[in-house]
């Protein structure tokens, strides 16, 4: 897999801004990876993941058969596709300051809190994105309970299944990703939609890629997604990460055919252990990756980072989660796409 994603991320690397040069075939390139993606036909190479999202040959197969027919239209036609990309400005924290968002009444500030008032909001027939920021406030105060993983993997089934059933011809946006996404404050989304959050804190990409199927029966129209940078907290390599995201936009495409998948780039932080020249090249890289897989990419480095290329400090709360500011920023970002 490794071999593939180099030559994919040759394939799909960015045109100079003069234009393609006459001078590079990359023709012998593209028949390189036909004849990688012949092999991987026969051999299913896609990783094992354990549990109910096991990758079954046939999915294998089916999405390798893709790739060999693009492979092969890149082949004869020696040009390689454009992405359709999105790039913030710094211009948006400044836009995001006059711009406030008002809430009235406490919300929650902590995660069993948050659970709490989401299964509140369930069991009121409702979800959480759908009521106001205090709601259930008697339900979810006093909360302590820290849930699990598993707890909260229920939560977000028990929203999705919720969704699927009551979505009717209303349309669907999900949020998928870790903490970042989690902790999207509701009333900043546009109330002409149903908001599925499908984020946990503390997330990793191979931990999303195990959940995917959790809204595989809902109907969305756009999908955004940012992981990546628990995984670099946690010690991951590149490599990993990459291959993580080439599957989890393998699957989003495969399970929601009709669905515009956005992919955002990673945030860069004020972690000394997450230099941000890595988040930089990583971002690269995942935007080849987009592109491979003809999904938008939305890149937040311009609006998030300062002089230095890390987190803005207005814009955080620790150098890695994001303030009330920030998120205001991100949700200019969500409503540009």
């Amino acid at each position: 897999m490794s071999d593939l994603l180099m030559l994919m991320a040759q394939l799909t690397a960015p045109e100079p801004l003069n234009g393609p040069n006459p001078d590079v075939d990359i023709a012998p390139m593209a028949k390189a990876a036909v004849d990688a993606v012949s092999q991987l036909e026969q051999a299913v190479p896609q990783p094992a993941i354990q549990g109910d999202m096991a990758l079954t040959p046939e999915f294998s197969r089916e999405v390798a058969a893709r790739q060999r027919q693009k492979l092969l239209r890149l082949q004869q036609t020696a040009r390689r596709p454009e992405p359709t990309a999105f790039a913030t400005t710094p211009r948006a924290v400044e836009v995001a300051r006059r711009q406030p968002v008002a809430v009235t009444g406490p919300k929650p500030v902590s995660g069993p809190q948050l659970f709490e008032q989401r299964w509140a909001a369930l069991q009121s027939g409702s979800l959480y994105t759908r009521v106001s920021p205090d709601s259930f406030h008697g339900k979810w105060s006093n909360a302590t309970y820290q849930p699990t993983y598993a707890e909260w993997k229920g939560l977000l089934k028990q929203e999705a299944s919720a969704i699927a059933a009551g979505q009717g011809n209303n349309r669907l946006t999900v949020v998928i990703g870790d903490s970042l996404s989690m902790w999207l404050p509701p009333e900043m989304l546009p109330r002409d939609r149903f908001w599925l959050n499908q984020g946990i804190s503390g997330d990793t990409t191979g931990g999303i890629l195990q959940r995917l199927s959790v809204f595989a029966n809902t109907n969305p129209d756009t999908i955004h997604l940012m992981a990546g940078v628990n995984d670099l907290k946690n010690g991951a390599s590149d490599q990993e990460i990459l291959t993580n995201l080439h599957q989890i936009m393998a699957r989003l495409r495969q399970q929601h055919p009709t669905a515009r998948v956005v992919v955002h780039s990673i945030l860069p932080t004020r972690w000394e252990n997450i230099p941000s020249k890595r988040v930089r090249s990583l971002n690269t890289r995942i935007a080849q990756l987009t592109d491979y897989h003809q999904l938008d990419y939305l890149d937040l480095q311009p609006s998030f980072s300062n002089d230095t290329g890390n987190l803005r400090q207005d814009l955080t709360t620790d150098g890695l989660h994001l303030n009330r500011l920030g998120y205001q920023v991100w949700q200019l970002a969500l409503l540009q796409v």
